[in-house]
């Protein structure tokens, strides 16, 4: 069951790349806010591997497609986010426990 801090984070279709930015944003803003933790393994990065992904970043090399997970913080609810960074096709899904 949803909590107060994730309960406006309900599921949706992206249908630009403005709703993929929009939720990209939306999901780093919680994660620093410390309400969702990635799931997805990227904090067991090591120094120089983080330093290769950042600068691949930087320099303008973006995945064609993204999927993150997430974990709420506060009632363990779990979270996805899919899409296709070319057209901003994809989604956000609360998942089903």
């Amino acid at each position: 069951m949803p909590c107060e801090e994730c309960r406006a984070l309900s599921s949706h279709e992206f249908r630009t790349a403005d709703d993929l930015i929009n939720a990209l944003r939306v999901a780093a803003e919680e994660v620093n806010r410390g309400v969702l933790a990635r799931l997805d393994g990227v904090a067991a990065l090591g120094t120089a591997e983080r330093e290769a992904l950042d600068s691949a970043l930087e320099s303008g090399a973006v995945p064609d497609t993204v999927n993150y997970r997430f974990r709420c913080e506060v009632c363990g609810d779990r979270f996805s986010l899919a899409a296709d960074t070319r057209t901003g096709a994809g989604c956000w899904r609360r998942e089903e426990p």
